[in-house]
């Protein structure tokens, strides 16, 4: 597994849904929020973070508040796959099982840096293995949502009536360990050595039918990005250009999408993007080439439907824009099998280079 980071962090896409089932407790959403320190404007908004130790209190606050000793587990189990970010849409638009295991396995740390989780397929059953940063304080909560949550992402793939194998934990069992094992609908194990989700080996290789592989491949491509990217900056230009590639999977990418995905005004959004010596075509532009560029590597869609994908009506306006700002077309980058948008321009001068125009006689 990988190693954690100093200080986790969460991103506001973690938070999907934290406040809606704060509603009833007691002082409502305002007193779970403001109990661990931190702002309810983090809901859903990607490039906002809060650290993971704060995330992990929110489990145990809303335990804590609303009486239900149960919170997390019950939590996990209303999880659903459609709102839960990019994890969810790739395990959704996955074609095999085993595809969207190791993509739920790469990309939920992307979100939850204090989470670390990995398919492991050379055991007997195959298995997710997972576990948390350490340091977290009462982790009671947040350790039963984490089966339930998984289970409910599986299931997205492989339908309602699929279970795992057998879950291990190493939580002690709680109050009710039967009616928990009913719901997960397999054999847990408490106070084991290590947090593990079985499943058998033949489901590895399950395939879903009527799935989005335009959908998927450029959430796929999106997700690279997550795992390389940078650390987290607080420059708008950043968080402008997270909405855009969200609104990308969504089929949108206008500037009235990313105002509301910030939360800011019209007014504000332009006056800080002006601020930034920059314009919101041209972050968009860069975004929408940067995907490009690695669509075309990465994937086996067609230049048109990676044209369709990036919001391009025709794709005429998307080879010529294309090749203005690399300098050659979508068709010859692909042949040269660049592997990163970054590499484009070196791989593209050299070939412009050795083109020598006829001499005239």
């Amino acid at each position: 597994m990988r190693p954690f980071p100093q200080n986790p962090m969460t991103d506001g896409m973690a938070w999907s849904g934290f406040d809606r089932a704060a509603a009833n407790v007691a002082g409502g959403a305002d007193a779970v929020f403001r109990a661990i320190g931190v702002s309810q404007a983090i809901v859903d908004r990607p490039g906002m973070r809060a650290s993971f130790r704060q995330y992990v209190a929110y489990f145990e606050t809303m335990a804590q508040l609303s009486g239900d000793q149960d919170f997390g587990h019950r939590f996990g189990l209303r999880t659903r796959a459609a709102r839960s970010g990019i994890p969810g849409h790739l395990i959704l638009n996955a074609r095999r099982f085993r595809d969207g295991l190791q993509d739920l396995a790469r990309t939920l740390p992307t979100l939850a840096e204090g989470l670390s989780i990995e398919l492991v397929e050379d055991r007997d059953p195959p298995a997710l293995i997972w576990s948390i940063a350490p340091d977290m304080g009462d982790a009671t909560q947040f350790m039963r949502f984490v089966p339930a949550y998984v289970l409910r992402m599986l299931q997205a793939h492989r339908g309602t009536q699929w279970h795992p194998k057998q879950i291990f934990s190493t939580l002690p069992p709680p109050r009710r360990p039967k009616i928990h094992a009913a719901q997960l609908g397999c054999p847990l194990v408490f106070n084991a050595q290590s947090n593990v989700i079985e499943v058998e080996r033949r489901d590895l290789y399950a395939v879903k039918r009527g799935i989005d592989r335009h959908v998927y491949a450029l959430l796929a491509t999106y997700a690279e990005y997550l795992l390389a990217k940078a650390p987290a900056s607080s420059s708008i230009r950043d968080a402008v250009a997270t909405a855009i590639r969200d609104g990308l999977t969504q089929g949108r990418h206008d500037f009235e999408f990313v105002v509301q995905r910030l939360g800011m005004s019209s007014r504000t959004l332009q006056r800080r993007i002006a601020e930034s010596k920059t314009t919101f075509s041209l972050i968009r532009d860069e975004i929408r080439f940067e995907l490009a560029a690695s669509m075309l590597a990465h994937t086996e869609l067609s230049i048109g439907e990676i044209a369709y994908q990036l919001g391009y009506s025709e794709i005429a306006s998307f080879t010529h824009a294309f090749s203005k700002r690399f300098g050659s077309s979508p068709k010859k980058v692909r042949s040269l099998g660049v592997r990163h948008p970054a590499e484009v321009a070196d791989a593209v001068l050299p070939s412009r280079r050795n083109h020598r125009e006829p001499e005239e006689l």
